[in-house]
C-alpha cells in the first residue's frame, strides 16, 4: 500500500492585527501508481477535487490559506500543514490521510490527479467533493456539502445515492429517484449489467449531482 499523509497542524492560532490579507501555502507531492488500483481519501475537509489523467502516478496538491494581519506568522503556521513523503508499501492501493482536530480561520483545498481508471473510496468531512473523468468504481461520503461527479458519457453505472437532508439528487444516467417529504431526503438507485461500474454515494447535508461529461 502506498500512503500519502496530509497532516494538519493542531490548533492554529487566531491571528490578530490589521490590515488583514490572504496568505497561502501550497505544496505538491507525487507518487508513481499503476492504473486500475484503489485510492482512499480519508479525513479531508474543505474543497476536494479529484481528476483523472493518463499518467501512471498520483499527484496531490494542497492549498492552505487564511486571512491574517501578520502575514509572516500566518505563513509559518500554514507551513505546519504538511504533505508527508509517500511511504511505499506494496502495490495496488494508495491512501491519502488528513489528520486534524481544530483548524480556526484557515481553509484547505485539494487537487488530486489520479490514473483515469482508478477506484475511489472517499471519506470527506465538511465541504464539496468534485470528481472529474474517473472511470472506476466510486464510493464517496461527506457529512456536510455536495458531491458532484462528472463521468464519461459512454460508461454505464449501477447507482446507489442517498442524502439525509438539505439537497436534491440529480443524474444524467438512468435511475429511479425517491423523495422523502418527512425527512426532506432524496435517494436514487439504478441497476446495471454486472460488468458496469458502481457508484455508492452518501451525503449528510447537501445534494448529489451525477453528470455526463461533455464530448
Amino acid at each position: 500500500m502506498h500512503r500519502i499523509a496530509v497532516v494538519l497542524a493542531l490548533g492554529l492560532p487566531l491571528w490578530a492585527g490589521a490590515p488583514r490579507q490572504r496568505v497561502e501555502s501550497v505544496s505538491t507531492e507525487r507518487v508513481d501508481f499503476a492504473p486500475g488500483g484503489t485510492i482512499r481519501i480519508e479525513g479531508s475537509t474543505g474543497e476536494l477535487n479529484v481528476e483523472g489523467w493518463d499518467r501512471p502516478s498520483v499527484e496531490v496538491t494542497v492549498t492552505r490559506s487564511a486571512w491574517s494581519g501578520d502575514a509572516d506568522r500566518a505563513k509559518r503556521d500554514l507551513d505546519m500543514i504538511q504533505v508527508a513523503k509517500p511511504a511505499m508499501a506494496g502495490a495496488g492501493e494508495l491512501t491519502i490521510d488528513t489528520t486534524h482536530t481544530r483548524f480556526p480561520r484557515a481553509t484547505v483545498d485539494y487537487r488530486i490527479r489520479v490514473p483515469r481508471d482508478s477506484r475511489l473510496v472517499i471519506r470527506h468531512g465538511i465541504g464539496d467533493v468534485v470528481v472529474y473523468d474517473v472511470g472506476g468504481d466510486i464510493d464517496a461520503t461527506t457529512r456536510v456539502g455536495g458531491i458532484v461527479l462528472q463521468l464519461p458519457a459512454s460508461s454505464q453505472y449501477a447507482i446507489d445515492a442517498k442524502n439525509k437532508t438539505g439537497g436534491e439528487i440529480y443524474s444524467d444516467f438512468t435511475g429511479t429517484t425517491h423523495y422523502n417529504r418527512l425527512l426532506l431526503s432524496d435517494s436514487l438507485r439504478s441497476g446495471a449489467p454486472p460488468a458496469t461500474h458502481r457508484l455508492y454515494l452518501r451525503v449528510g447535508i447537501g445534494g448529489i449531482a451525477i453528470q455526463k461529461m461533455a464530448t
